[in-house]
């Protein structure tokens, strides 16, 4: 994991994503350092499966399954890092 941050943008996008697979409601706070596997949210493998399959539809692109572990769901950060460091290997250059 980098020590970049992602964009404001993406992770509105991954909160919305977030709030609509875990069915949370807007009263619900979600920020950066929202711990995402041992939080209030919890994760599970599955929910961690789903929001990967929503994260590849919303960006465009394919995560290889060993391609993301535990530590890509430490925070709503940390998984934004992740999306924005997939989604400059796949914008082309000029774009």
């Amino acid at each position: 994991m980098t020590a970049q941050s992602s964009h404001p943008d993406v992770i509105g996008r991954i909160v919305e994503i977030i709030r609509r697979d875990l069915m949370l409601g807007p009263e619900t706070e979600i920020n950066p350092d929202t711990p995402l596997f041992g939080g209030e949210f919890d994760l599970d493998s599955l929910d961690a499966l789903l929001l990967m399959q929503s994260l590849e539809k919303t960006f465009g692109f394919k995560v290889p399954t060993e391609a993301f572990g535990p530590e890509v769901f430490k925070t709503v950060e940390s998984l934004a890092v992740f999306v924005q460091g997939l989604k400059g290997q796949t914008e082309q250059p000029g774009s």
